[in-house]
């Protein structure tokens, strides 16, 4: 489990107290735990591989009862602090959240007045023109709210880079403890460094594959495995966030690198000017001729 899933379990914890009408000081105390987590350059998870409790102690903002559910979290996987509040509160209530302006108090009245604990009723209410009778809200404000899930439903699929990045390292690593494993590099958006990421694509040659696939859906993020061969498999974290792998033989890796980073803009300019040279180009290598000549593909700057 990563320090961003770590912090957005504290945030949780923070919102649906605040939901609830606790006390501000627990409240801001959650909130505070995931800000500094979130913004934390090492990972936890490593550090208390490395030394245990101890080598928790001491980050500023994170008392023992965090530092407790921390541990509980890396060892078991979840919160049960957490998974008391959601008993409490519809778990869609979360889901609320998301949705631009509105913040916990304004939720909770949603919840307490209209029923309202899931993003399609929130559209519902906004649709039939409900919000405007609760206090705070007006015509604006539903049209506000509209426009918000909408925008919700849009990016719900995206992940900022420095979160998708901290995955793809995390994979990485996962998948170099199999023995055979010659090279593997994350490849698509986020090699390009774009901002959000839909999901993260994997290349690795190996000596083995069925072993790299049995060792990758085994990572401790993989919530499901959406497919599973020999060339490619695909698993889905807890976050949501996809990832996918392709074993690959090592004379056509450059070819597959640069294939699978560059966007379908990129490769298609690319595949022309192969053409107007006489060539043909894929995920497989550089070939000319009628004969389809193999002439480059282990290296990108061979492509």
């Amino acid at each position: 489990m990563e320090n961003t899933e770590i912090a957005r379990v504290f945030y949780e914890i923070g919102d649906l107290l605040e939901i609830k009408g606790g006390d501000r000081f627990r409240i801001r105390s959650y909130k505070n735990a995931g800000l500094v987590i979130e913004g934390l350059t090492e990972s936890l998870k490593r550090l208390y591989d490395e030394g245990g409790e101890d080598n928790l102690k001491g980050i500023p903002g994170i008392g023992e009862s965090i530092r407790a559910k921390i541990i509980e979290l890396l060892t078991r996987g979840k919160c049960q602090y957490l998974e008391d509040l959601l008993k409490e509160l519809p778990a869609g209530m979360l889901d609320v959240l998301k949705v631009s302006g509105v913040g916990p108090k304004k939720a909770a009245l949603l919840y307490k007045e209209l029923g309202i604990a899931s993003v399609e009723e929130l559209r519902k209410a906004a649709s039939g023109q409900k919000l405007r009778e609760l206090p705070g809200f007006g015509e604006l404000s539903e049209q506000k709210v509209l426009k918000a899930i909408s925008e919700l439903k849009a990016v719900s699929s995206k992940f900022k880079l420095s979160v998708a990045l901290k995955y793809a390292e995390s994979f990485v690593e996962h998948i170099r403890e199999v023995r055979g494993t010659i090279d593997v590099i994350p490849a698509g958006s986020l090699r390009r460094w774009k901002d959000t990421i839909g999901d993260v694509d994997i290349l690795a040659t190996c000596t083995d594959p069925w072993a790299v696939m049995d060792h990758f859906v085994k990572h401790p993020d993989v919530k499901e495995v959406l497919s599973k061969g020999e060339t490619k498999s695909t698993v889905v974290t807890k976050i949501g966030l996809q990832v996918d792998i392709r074993t690959l033989d090592k004379k056509s890796f450059g070819a597959a690198l640069q294939y699978f980073t560059g966007s379908k803009a990129h490769n298609v300019a690319l595949r022309d000017r192969a053409k107007r040279m006489g060539l043909k180009i894929s995920e497989y290598g550089v070939f000319k001729g009628k004969g389809d000549k193999w002439v480059a593909g282990t290296k990108e700057e061979d492509v």
